[in-house]
């Protein structure tokens, strides 16, 4: 497929007025979409996840922040300098070329090893926990745990399924109750 005949591509918008302007013709040829203005990011990012996936130590997940402009790589291992395989990617990673700050944080489990545990528990609920009701939940970067959503509504489910998530005895599995009203947050344990 050709660029032009990609939806992602489009011609570069204000092209004739940056032409009349410069007094050039136009560049009509077809731009990457940038809808968030963040494709550049989208683009280091991929190449920085990239280094950490062939890399030697199990990755935690990255996580962006487009206000400060800071990229988290998360690592399964110690970030302090002392140990020989994080540090080196650690510096291919900074060898990356990008234009926000990258910053690293240890983690205890890898993001497949919470991938894995989500596609366990999410389809399999109802084998170790009550039969009604249903389980949603996500895997949550910056906690570095799976995370399950239980309704408050009607209170013995939602307490049938926190006692079930409690005798799992999983440290990498939280809950949150979510309240059905919608003038209540979200409550978390």
């Amino acid at each position: 497929m050709s660029s032009t005949d990609d939806p992602n591509f489009a011609p570069y918008p204000g092209r004739y007025e940056v032409a009349r302007t410069k007094g050039v013709p136009p560049n009509e040829e077809p731009v990457l979409l940038d809808i968030t203005g963040e494709a550049d990011v989208l683009e280091q990012t991929d190449a920085i996840q990239s280094i950490v996936d062939n890399g030697p130590v199990p990755d935690g997940g990255l996580s962006w922040d487009h206000r400060t402009r800071v990229l988290t790589v998360r690592l399964v291992g110690a970030v302090d300098g002392s140990d020989p395989e994080v540090e080196r990617v650690k510096q291919a990673v900074l060898a990356q070329p990008a234009d926000f700050t990258i910053e690293f944080e240890s983690v205890r489990y890898s993001r497949q090893e919470l991938l894995e545990l989500a596609d366990d528990i999410f389809p399999n609920a109802h084998e170790w926990g009550p039969a009604e009701g249903a389980l949603a939940g996500f895997w949550d970067t910056l906690r570095n745990r799976i995370v399950v959503l239980v309704g408050d509504e009607p209170e013995d489910l939602s307490q049938a399924w926190i006692a079930a998530i409690e005798r799992r005895q999983d440290e990498r599995i939280v809950y949150e109750i979510v309240r059905h009203s919608m003038n209540e947050p979200w409550i978390r344990p």
